[in-house]
């Protein structure tokens, strides 16, 4: 791959494009800090302007795969395949899910070409964002080695991975059954199903749904949350065949939600949703912890919350489009750990 043929790729939140001699000292303010740099094999620390142009020039003239990871701030790190898929973050960057949004969309890019074979990588032992980060991605261990840490001026235990293309591939749908329900992407021709279900005292219930919703407002909406491998998604809940309900994952930190139409209320379809939903988000995303919410007239949820493993956090105030003012709301968490499953 040359970079004349180095393509600008797009996420919801970055752009990641060929790298610029104009970013030498944005790479310098990144990958300068000692936190970051320790985590990296051929980085010196400390980090020089002299390194930061010599990094550049070199990329450009081997054409190497490398891509700077901007923000609608600026450069915020890089990510490139040299040889191996490889990523850093300028340290007020961490926290926000860029490196696994960039990341994702480095391994579509080499997977969408027929010829290339599975992608490796690796992490430094200790680096645990690193690795939740590959593993979420869909990268497997297959062992140990030392490596050179520039910065550390040593040697360090490194946990090497791959991602072979029919992991890749089978990561890239997302159905789950369950022994009542089949959850699945939604699809734009799910748009009268969805206006359906955003009933009053659905919509009510949920922050962004919205009564009298027309058929393009719809398809929009759901184009806007279908699975694209990221947080920012929702799946359609099919009890018998019939569309019965949404669950989903998004928002920073990623927060569940899901929402059923009042024909199903109090069936335990919530929960037989949710507890197979929410074992693949944590499979499926790097992330220790999901929220949720509810509104305070809402006990139904809360019931459900509880059943899950979700502990409460406080109180707070929330709107909903289907809402005149803004109402209370009672917050919870659960993590990999206490999530509760129910059969």
């Amino acid at each position: 791959m040359t970079s004349a043929a180095l393509p600008t790729l797009r996420t919801p939140r970055l752009t990641l494009r060929p790298l610029e001699m104009t970013d030498a000292d944005a790479i310098v303010d990144g990958v300068g800090n000692y936190d970051v740099s320790k985590w990296l094999s051929v980085v010196p620390y400390p980090y020089t302007r002299a390194d930061a142009d010599w990094f550049i020039e070199k990329t450009l003239e081997a054409q190497t795969p490398v891509w700077a990871i901007c923000d609608a701030k600026g450069l915020q790190g890089i990510v490139g395949l040299d040889p191996e898929l490889g990523y850093w973050l300028a340290r007020p960057a961490w926290g926000r899910g860029y490196g696994f949004e960039a990341a994702h969309a480095v391994c579509a890019h080499w997977f969408a070409d027929p010829d290339a074979g599975d992608l490796t990588s690796g992490h430094f032992e200790g680096n645990a964002r690193s690795g939740a980060v590959l593993t979420a991605l869909g990268f497997q261990i297959t062992g140990q080695a030392t490596r050179d840490a520039r910065a550390l001026s040593q040697q360090v235990v490194a946990t090497e991975m791959v991602l072979t293309r029919a992991r890749w591939a089978a990561r890239q749908g997302f159905t789950l059954c369950t022994p009542r329900l089949t959850l699945r992407p939604l699809a734009t021709t799910d748009a009268d199903h969805l206006t359906a279900l955003a009933v009053p005292e659905v919509a009510r219930h949920t922050g962004s749904f919205v009564t009298g919703w027309s058929k393009a407002e719809a398809q929009s909406y759901i184009e806007a949350r279908q699975w694209r491998g990221l947080p920012g998604f929702m799946l359609a809940v099919e009890y018998q065949g019939e569309f019965t309900g949404v669950v989903g994952c998004g928002g920073t930190p990623p927060s569940a939600m899901y929402a059923l139409h009042p024909d199903h209320w109090g069936h335990g379809i919530a929960t037989e949703a949710m507890s197979a939903f929410l074992p693949e988000v944590f499979d499926r995303l790097p992330v220790k912890r999901l929220v949720a919410d509810h509104f305070e007239d809402n006990p139904a949820s809360r019931r459900v919350l509880h059943k899950l493993g979700f502990t409460e956090t406080g109180r707070d105030t929330a709107t909903s489009k289907a809402r005149l003012e803004p109402a209370p709301v009672i917050t919870y968490v659960v993590t990999r750990e206490t999530l509760k499953v129910r059969s």
